[in-house]
């Protein structure tokens, strides 16, 4: 399943990075953000093009990198960094849709150790996950946990090279700042999602018991 919704939201992902290399070409061609001088785009081809390499590196790059690290990039935790370690301590506690009552009396105790909790989620997420609103909200979870690693990677590759190709040092600030900008809002809409990830799971399970 994760598999078929990485695919679906494999497009959306290119239109991000070819968004951020078209205006990064505008940058390095006028000197300003969104200059509007799109026609002209083709002549800054052969001066932005090894940063165009260095995004496709990127993206080959954050193709290699493990759900545990991409977890570790948009949590900032490096142990138990999932967000189904946090399931029934934390997450389970914070959404009304959840009844706790009937979860605890169709699996007793839950666990407190991140990595059972983890377990357990898991386990409870497989038997829904089929649900067309665990479908919608995982999917949503993986397209801004990949977009925020791709705004990290964005930041090194097109933010250092923005300094190089771009002459306007008040624009090459103010495109690393739009990267940056990037990076934090698919961040934040990255744990969002991740946890109502969790909760979405855990609600179905409830009403699935009453």
């Amino acid at each position: 399943m994760a598999s078929s919704l990485k695919e679906a939201n494999r497009l959306a992902l290119y239109s991000v990075l070819m968004t951020n290399l078209a205006v990064y070409f505008a940058a390095v061609q006028t000197n300003v953000l969104f200059g509007g001088q799109w026609l002209g785009l083709a002549k800054s081809l052969p001066e932005a093009l090894p940063a165009g390499l260095g995004l496709i590196a990127a993206g080959v790059f954050n193709a290699q990198i493990s759900a545990g690290n991409k977890a570790r990039i948009v949590f900032f935790r490096w142990n138990h960094a999932l967000p189904g370690c946090r399931a029934f301590s934390h997450h389970a506690k914070n959404d009304p849709r959840i009844d706790l009552v009937a979860l605890g009396k169709a699996f007793g105790h839950f666990p407190s150790e991140p990595r059972e909790q983890n377990t357990l989620w898991y386990r409870l997420y497989k038997s829904v996950e089929d649900d067309p609103s665990v479908i919608q909200v995982h999917r949503a979870f993986l397209f801004t946990r990949d977009y925020t690693c791709l705004a990290m990677l964005m930041r090194i590759v097109l933010g250092g090279a923005g300094f190089i190709q771009i002459s306007s040092q008040g624009t090459a600030l103010g495109w690393l700042g739009l990267l940056i900008l990037q990076f934090v809002v698919a961040g934040q809409a990255a744990r969002d999602h991740g946890k109502r990830f969790v909760q979405t799971v855990l609600a179905i399970k409830g009403t699935e018991h009453l």
